[in-house]
């Protein structure tokens, strides 16, 4: 049985909907999934199929794409963030500005667990993207930490200006009580 088989075969088992496409260079197993609160995007359970192992990449695509240069560091802040602090599943930037996640099985991995393994990575990516995606989009549409250090600063200097040359206001009370 072929690594796509295998794959399909537990895809099956749990009700996973998907669809083979085969090119001469590999297979791949495509699966949607809808982000809580996000895009939809493509899971691809790409196989070779060569020197007789089992191995499985899993690559993840349509999570933010054409990424700005200018965006692109405080993307892979949030990248590095969710990296360091959640296991199975990895987030970069490729040279075009896109960000995808991926995970990889080992190359022998036996053919009995390569199907389940395959659908708990699927399983646990879902879980991460509807707990961690939303660091993506806030991380695009916040402001430049340059933007947030000067309003910052502009408040402090606002605040220094108000302590030194405090504002004082007369009422009509106030100007009787100090007459008498």
């Amino acid at each position: 049985m072929s690594t796509i088989d295998l794959i399909q075969e537990a895809f099956n088992n749990h009700n996973i909907k998907y669809r083979i496409v085969e090119t001469e260079q590999l297979s791949f197993i495509d699966a949607g999934y809808n982000i809580q609160g996000g895009p939809t995007v493509r899971f691809h359970f790409i196989s070779q199929d060569r020197d007789d192992s089992n191995d499985v990449q899993i690559r993840i695509f349509g999570l933010l794409n054409k990424i700005s240069a200018d965006k692109r560091g405080v993307i892979l802040e949030a990248c590095n963030r969710i990296n360091s602090e959640l296991r199975f599943l990895k987030f970069y930037v490729d040279k075009e500005g896109n960000l995808s996640g991926q995970a990889d099985l080992p190359t022998k991995i036996s053919e009995d667990c390569v199907g389940e393994c395959c659908f708990e990575l699927f399983v646990r990516s879902m879980q991460i993207l509807d707990q961690c995606y939303h660091y993506f989009p806030e991380a695009y549409y916040s402001a430049p930490a340059t933007d947030k250090s000067e309003k910052l600063l502009n408040t402090l200097n606002a605040l220094k200006e108000l302590r030194d040359n405090p504002i004082t206001i007369q009422t009509e009370d106030s100007d009787r009580n100090t007459d008498k």
